[in-house]
């Protein structure tokens, strides 16, 4: 069985890996579209969070094809842009028109939206799900210069992130930090903190895993869209959507942490999952106050509907019981494979 990979970008390469946004699109304006952009050269007067959903469907729709050649984002007058929305922890949802050429009405999904800031140099920031009618819900993040044309108000200079499917590297929450930085959460498996504790980069995962596990033990740990078992929190840089300062070596900083609950990582019992519950659990215990967390934006066992995650219960009391910072994962690993060695705690 193929385990997925989270998010398909590099990892650093310190004990303490992260997580990355797969590879980055950007995409350049032609030279037209770039001279209607600087018609006025202010922004218009737009509150950025009322843009409607519709306005992203063509954008989105490229994002995990690796060809974008939408190079500019109408902010109002969308084709669709009069349609009803529903509301979901904070994201606006657009349901696409149902497909009846053919005399059957056939789901085309939803697209979902929402404001994280305005940054340093009139950058605009986005997070965008895309759903095809389907089971998947594809995160990705938005960056753009607010510029207004002669359409009227439009981000260009777009930087377009995918992350991933739901459990896979999907967005939990991306929050502003300052001017220039931001906080990514993005969704979490068994099978992929397994991979970071032991400093796994994508491509090397699958096999990587299975050498230090064993075969059985490795196709077992979950790694499902919907085996989700908490966040892994980022910090990126608003305008390139890359680590913090911009070099793919950083160490991680404050706050870039593992965030899991008892409950999410306990519902698995294979024997990976086991020994992880374990390790993490006592690792957790003798750190920090876990319930202390003011940079945290929201609980990772709140992800219900767009996420589809078994931990995702969608209680507003849930609390992350569990937060490792990054730096201290490594020192998970020997203890992880020795539990997993010991035929023991299968008892």
């Amino acid at each position: 069985m193929a385990k997925s990979r989270s998010i398909a970008g590099a990892w650093r390469r310190h004990a303490a890996a992260l997580l990355m946004l797969a590879p980055l699109l950007a995409i350049t304006a032609s030279p037209a579209a770039a001279a209607d952009a600087a018609v006025d050269g202010r922004p218009a007067d737009l509150d950025p969070a009322t843009v409607h959903p519709a306005c992203f469907d063509d954008l989105v729709s490229q994002a995990y094809s690796g060809e974008a050649s939408v190079e500019r984002v109408l902010l109002t007058n969308c084709p669709g842009g009069d349609a009803p929305t529903r509301s979901y922890r904070d994201r606006r949802i657009y349901e696409r028109p149902r497909d009846t050429s053919q005399g059957e009405s056939f789901a085309t999904g939803w697209v979902a939206s929402r404001f994280v800031g305005t940054f340093d140099g009139g950058r605009l920031v986005y997070e965008l799900i895309d759903n095809g009618g389907g089971t998947g819900a594809f995160s990705m993040l938005l960056s753009g210069r607010l510029k207004t044309g002669a359409e009227g108000p439009m981000l260009v200079d777009l930087v377009l992130a995918p992350a991933g499917d739901r459990c896979t590297g999907g967005i939990d929450t991306a929050v502003a930090v300052d001017d220039r930085l931001m906080d990514v959460a993005q969704w979490v498996t068994p099978f992929d903190v397994v991979s970071l504790i032991l400093d796994l980069e994508p491509e090397q995962a699958p096999d990587g895993v299975t050498a230090a596990l064993g075969d059985e033990a490795a196709q077992a740990v979950p790694g499902c869209a919907a085996c989700c078992v908490g966040t892994v929190v980022l910090r990126l840089d608003a305008a390139s959507l890359k680590p913090h300062a911009g070099a793919q070596t950083d160490l991680p900083v404050a706050g870039e942490s593992l965030h899991m609950t008892y409950d999410g990582i306990g519902e698995y019992d294979d024997g990976a999952s086991v020994c992880l519950a374990k390790v993490v659990g006592a690792r957790a215990a003798d750190g920090p106050d876990p319930s202390a967390d003011p940079g945290r934006a929201s609980n990772a066992g709140t992800g219900a509907g767009l996420v589809g995650g078994s931990m995702a219960d969608d209680n507003p009391d849930a609390r992350d019981d569990i937060r490792i910072p990054l730096e201290d994962l490594a020192a998970l690993r020997e203890p992880l494979l020795a539990c997993i060695r010991d035929k023991e705690h299968k008892k």
